[in-house]
């Protein structure tokens, strides 16, 4: 996958501004087009509520208007010296916000998106980079509030079980890979790995792309997968978490956890996700 396009779920939040800086960084690394979105959902629904006097109505319209064209130049002033105008891109949109998010990034070859955690105390700005790479089935980089490319390290984990969509981010992942100075695999022994095949296997496929690469199995014992994906990365001083998403049903995920669920809680670096 060649990265020449990305999108950014922008809505003037810390997290989003630490989107924001991560896609500065692939933009001076891939010379990518980047766009803004803003995806937000008006304060008030005037539609369902047709008795609201005109001068409300319009007062509601005319605060919205303001607050977009104040995050609009939040994002391009932002923009400025770190890319060039002409691949500095803007598109306002009042819908919901998920929705329209994993829209877009249908036509985009990733999408970053700030995790949530900054925003709780405005739960109507707050994005979900797990339904957005599963609605949309492109891969999202997920940043954590606070990141700065100082505490970058171009070596990245590989979350690998051999299924579906750890195959998925795997693909979705390799021209990132492609240019990390180490690529470790870990694999979780005994937990639902896939069925080796005779002749190949992932060690393989990164060392034909290149890619200097270390595979590493780890038992679980009482630890959740993760614990340990976790304390992996920042064991060995990992920069990127390239791992699949929702191998059991997202609802069940979100009633009694899960691995995807947890590690985009918890995990301090970015983390491309795909499903």
């Amino acid at each position: 996958m060649a990265i020449c396009n990305i999108l950014i779920a922008y809505n003037g939040s810390a997290s989003s501004d630490a989107a924001l800086k991560a896609a500065f960084f692939m933009h001076r690394k891939y010379g990518t087009h980047v766009t803004g979105l803003m995806a937000m959902p008006s304060r008030v629904d005037i539609q369902g509520r047709p008795w609201l006097p005109d001068t409300i109505q319009k007062t509601i319209v005319d605060l919205d208007r303001e607050h977009t064209k104040e995050v609009e130049s939040q994002f391009l002033d932002q923009c400025k010296g770190n890319i060039e105008s002409e691949k500095t891109h803007w598109i306002a949109r009042r819908s919901a916000f998920d929705a329209t998010v994993s829209e877009y990034a249908h036509m985009y070859d990733l999408t970053i998106v700030g995790r949530g955690d900054s925003i709780v105390e405005e739960k109507r700005l707050e994005l979900h980079p797990d339904r957005i790479a599963l609605k949309s089935g492109r891969p999202v980089l997920v940043v954590p509030q606070g990141w700065s490319e100082q505490l970058f390290s171009e070596h990245a984990l590989v979350a690998w079980d051999g299924n579906r969509s750890a195959t998925r981010a795997l693909a979705d992942a390799m021209q990132i890979l492609e240019t990390k100075q180490l690529v470790t695999v870990l694999s979780v022994a005994g937990r639902n790995l896939g069925k080796e095949l005779k002749g190949i296997d992932v060690e393989t496929v990164l060392d034909r792309h290149g890619i200097n690469t270390d595979c590493i199995s780890i038992n679980a014992g009482k630890k959740s997968i993760s614990d340990i994906l976790i304390e992996e990365c920042t064991s060995r001083n990992v920069g990127l978490l390239v791992m699949g998403a929702y191998e059991h049903s997202k609802f069940r995920e979100d009633i009694i956890g899960g691995v995807t669920n947890q590690v985009l809680r918890h995990c301090p670096i970015p983390v491309l996700l795909s499903h």
